[in-house]
């Protein structure tokens, strides 16, 4: 009897630990935000918005398709955030980072040489949810998708953890044991400054926005707020992130570990996504 019994408590334990962790999973499930469409459509001149969630910290915006490029421009009182636009006619997903309030959404095309003319513009007020919602879900320059495989990454790494701590120990590990910084592509130029976030995953090398990327998509599904932080190291162009654990944001800079920087870099932020 007394070996039947430890059986059975050690059958419960089992049972128990699985229940913890499917919860915890599920958990770590509901606190990832998805963008999507709704029903409080604003538009003016060519220009479409979609506010139905700018409570959780995102809008979607489009301009109509063409050969033109276009900008958007986000403003918050003094503050403005410039963006390009695809010429698809398709949404896409932009943050509303400066926190709740009134905000006003521009569209301009451009229509010689560096022209532009604006196309449209709408004005909302938002009430966030909570005021780093823009830091939980994807956006233009972190742009992931529940099919991303950071996000299964992310999902199967932080399976048996609880704490915020714990989770940015985890992700910080993994990066900066399994990727490497892509020195060629930052000697032949850039290109687009918007993280690849897939992409750097698949190859696991990157620049530093797209490292950046990587791990604030991996943070953000587990309800964990991460900012990419835009601004200079020393005189060097250069991203990062700023995570908030336990109401403090600690920053966190995985080019740094790979690339060897100083720990003396003087840090200066110039823009947050």
């Amino acid at each position: 009897m007394p070996a039947y019994r430890e059986r059975r408590r050690i059958a419960a334990a089992c049972l128990a630990a699985l229940l913890l962790t499917g919860m915890t999973a599920a958990f770590a499930l509901l606190a990832a935000v998805w963008p999507q469409s709704g029903e409080r459509i604003l538009q003016k001149g060519s220009l479409t918005v979609d506010a139905s969630h700018a409570e959780q910290g995102y809008i979607l915006a489009r301009g109509e398709a063409g050969s033109k490029k276009l900008k958007l421009r986000i403003t918050r009182g003094d503050e403005t955030y410039t963006y390009d636009l695809n010429g698809e006619g398709a949404y896409e997903v932009f943050p509303l980072q400066l926190g709740s309030g009134s905000y006003g959404v521009s569209l301009y095309k451009n229509v010689k040489s560096n022209r532009y003319s604006k196309e449209g513009e709408v004005s909302l007020n938002v009430s966030l949810s909570r005021e780093d919602a823009a830091f939980l879900c994807p956006s233009q320059y972190v742009n992931y998708t529940q099919d991303s495989p950071a996000v299964r990454a992310s999902e199967e790494l932080c399976a048996n953890l609880t704490t915020d701590e714990e989770k940015l120990e985890a992700v910080r590990d993994f990066m900066t044991r399994g990727f490497v910084y892509d020195y060629v592509r930052a000697l032949t130029g850039p290109g687009s400054y918007l993280g690849d976030v897939d992409g750097c995953f698949e190859t696991r090398m990157g620049l530093c926005q797209d490292l950046a990327a990587v791990a604030a998509c991996m943070l953000r599904v587990q309800g964990v707020p991460t900012q990419l932080v835009i601004g200079y190291a020393d005189n060097n162009y250069h991203a990062w992130n700023n995570v908030c654990i336990d109401g403090e944001y600690r920053r966190l800079d995985v080019t740094a570990v790979l690339s060897g920087f100083s720990k003396d870099v003087v840090y200066t932020a110039e823009r947050y996504y």
